[in-house]
Parts: structure tokens; C-alpha cells; sequence
């Protein structure tokens, strides 16, 4: 498999500790707009040795026969991106959200679609053996009917790229990485989401700019539960880990959560004491999503998922920019 590789932001390893898992994969070029980076990179990662490298992306889709890319460049660039990639028959697994606009979004879609070629999202943490586990029990009815759940995305105040700092160049916090709460928050679940409200401000690190430092996104689902996503960017430097993930679903039968800091889930029911699961081991997305392209798998993340996500993450945007409820196509 040909691979590659336009911008080196994002999750890029995880792509590259992936490939590595693969028979006859490798990278064939990278491109970023810091040719320093980019030679960093294709020193540093074996199976980019002998890649192109590009300084401009546009050079790379002209001259690189390729299989599927990795794009991880800024998020404002993305949708211009995509574009060319599916014209030119390259199948995407693509940082989040897709688009930095719903009309930018619409354009994607379109494009994908008429080329008929695989695209994904890195929404990574559904590959996590926690939350993997965590939908099998609650599938199971490990909590009964779900009533409420909160998810929490928590990152440490450090020094941001200047493009992070930009909402035409981030497209801002709630899309950037909220997504990753509120797929959990659908995905773990099972559930849809009928309406949302969001608050977001820049209120403690006047230093980032446009980009909002704390966030709130507020969702119905179908069944009437309710669920919240806390986002910010406030850990002190001195917390143990980058980031805070937490996740809990509460429903008529018992609770289920995780955190960063475990190893484990803790489910608390009416009939037992709060015990731990051992969720296993996790998976590689960029796995499992050239499987799809090589035998034909079903990939967990498909392009339906990074449409709708994207989408959600936009409205919950906008919803904030706006002070709107807003209600959505499965209301």
C-alpha cells in the first residue's frame, strides 16, 4: 500500500505505528509547509525513508501516485484537500472535522461520493478497548434504559501553533475536539442526538487568541436522556497527563465510567457494589481502515459517521456563535 502523508499535525503516529503493522506499506511522500518538519519526519519514521518531500501539498497530489493519504495538515486547509484527494482516486483518512463549514462540508460529501472513494475520520478513541466494552455492556443493558451521560476532553494550557489561534484557520475548539466527545457520547450509546445547545469563550488564555479555551455542548437524545461535553483547555502544566478524558453513562439499572488515569471501567448497579473490567486490549484505526480498502472489511468508522459528525460539531459551533437551540435531522 502506497501512503501519504499531507501535514504533520494531528495523529500521525498513530497512523505510522499502524502501517507498521502491515505487510507492503509505505510511505511514497510527505508534504508540510516546514520542509525542516517533514525531513524530521522521514528521518525519523523507517517506513518514510525513502519518500518524496514536498513543501506544498498541491505538488504532492500532482506528482504522487498514491493509495490512500493521511491528512493532518490545518484544519481550514482540509476541505480543499479532500477535494483534490477524491478527484484524483486516493482513498482519505482524514484529521477531524472534514470541513471548517457546512457549505465546505457539502462540497466534500459531493466530491467522495462522485469519486466513490473510502474515506474516514481519526476520531481514534473508538478504537479504545474502554469504550469498546463500554457500548458491548451497555448494549447488554449493563445500566438499563440510558438517562444521562457526560464526557469530558480536557487538555493541558501549553504554547499553540499560530493556525491554532485563528477560528478561519482551527475552525475552533467545539469542532476540533469536541468531536471526540460527542462521537463517543453517540457512538458508546447507541443513541442519537435530536437537539443541541453550546457555550464557548476564550475566558483564561487571552494568549490563544480566536481559539476558545473552555467549552460547553449540551444534547437530547431520541429516548429523552440528556448528555453534556465538557471541553477546555485548562489542565495545569504539572497534571500528570496531556489530557483528562473522562466518560460516564448513568441509566435506570447503574453506572458505567472510565478516565484517562484507568486502566479499566468501574460499573456500579443495583444489584453489585462498584467493581472493575478489564476492558483488553485496544486496536490501530489506520488498521482497521486499510483492511477496508485491501480485503473489503466494513471500517467502525465509515464516511456516513465523519459526514454526521462533522456536521454536529459545526451546528453545536454555530449554536454557540449564535446562542441558539438547534434541532437536527433525526429530531
Amino acid at each position: 500500500m502506497r501512503i501519504g502523508i499531507m501535514g504533520l499535525r494531528g495523529h500521525v503516529s498513530d497512523c505510522m505505528k499502524g502501517a507498521a503493522q502491515l505487510k507492503d506499506c509505505h510511505v511514497v511522500a510527505v508534504s508540510d509547509g516546514d520542509p525542516e518538519e517533514v525531513a524530521k519526519f522521514c528521518q525519523k519514521q523507517e517506513l518514510a525513508a525513502r519518500a518524496e518531500q514536498y513543501q506544498r501539498w498541491q505538488h504532492m497530489v500532482e506528482h504522487t501516485e498514491m493509495d490512500v493519504c493521511v491528512v493532518a495538515d490545518e484544519n481550514g486547509l482540509r476541505a480543499e484537500q479532500l477535494i483534490r484527494l477524491a478527484q484524483s482516486g486516493v482513498h482519505i483518512c482524514a484529521e477531524k472535522p472534514l470541513a471548517t463549514t457546512l457549505e465546505d462540508l457539502a462540497r466534500v460529501k459531493e466530491a467522495v461520493e462522485k469519486a466513490q472513494v473510502k474515506l474516514t475520520m481519526l476520531l481514534r478513541m473508538r478504537y479504545e478497548a474502554k469504550y469498546r466494552t463500554m457500548r458491548k455492556l451497555v448494549a447488554e443493558g449493563a445500566v438499563g434504559k440510558v438517562g444521562l451521560v457526560t464526557c469530558q476532553k480536557s487538555y493541558r494550557i501549553e504554547e499553540r501553533d499560530e493556525w491554532e489561534k485563528s477560528r478561519k484557520r482551527l475552525g475552533g475548539t467545539i469542532p476540533y475536539i469536541g468531536c471526540h466527545a460527542l462521537d463517543l457520547m453517540r457512538w458508546v450509546p447507541q443513541l442519537d442526538f435530536t437537539h443541541l445547545a453550546a457555550f464557548h469563550a476564550n475566558v483564561a488564555t487571552p494568549e490563544f487568541g480566536q481559539s476558545e479555551d473552555t467549552a460547553s455542548v449540551l444534547v437530547r437524545y431520541g429516548n429523552g436522556a440528556t448528555g453534556t461535553a465538557r471541553l477546555d483547555y485548562l489542565l495545569p502544566k504539572e497534571f500528570a497527563t496531556h489530557g483528562d478524558d473522562r466518560l460516564r453513562i448513568a441509566g435506570g439499572d447503574g453506572v458505567i465510567e472510565t478516565q484517562q488515569a484507568w486502566n479499566h471501567i468501574a460499573l456500579t448497579t443495583e444489584k453489585k457494589k462498584t467493581y472493575q473490567i478489564d476492558p483488553g486490549p485496544s486496536e490501530n484505526m489506520f488498521v482497521d481502515f486499510a483492511k477496508s480498502i485491501t480485503e473489503g472489511t466494513p471500517c467502525r468508522f465509515t464516511k456516513e459517521d465523519a459526514y454526521s459528525m462533522t456536521e454536529i460539531t459545526l451546528k453545536a459551533r454555530d449554536a454557540a456563535d449564535n446562542k441558539e437551540l438547534i434541532a437536527l435531522a433525526s429530531a
